[in-house]
């Protein structure tokens, strides 16, 4: 949480706009990474036959 903290108060620009857009996009980031692994998590919760049927790109064409 440290970290977190010190991203948003340390100064990452010398430029206030670009500081303030860096913070922003950062901010938009990590609420979408921590969204998405909150959704795998329940998706494989609630539908655990999910997993069976999987697929990840790479292993759709090695057959093929």
């Amino acid at each position: 949480m440290e970290v977190i903290k010190q991203i948003f108060t340390e100064k990452m620009s010398d430029y206030k706009i670009v500081d303030i857009i860096l913070k922003i996009w950062v901010a938009g980031l990590l609420s979408m990474a921590v969204l998405g692994l909150i959704g795998v998590i329940t998706h494989i919760i609630m539908n655990p036959s999910a997993i069976d049927n999987a697929t990840f790109g790479v292993f759709d064409t090695l057959g093929n």
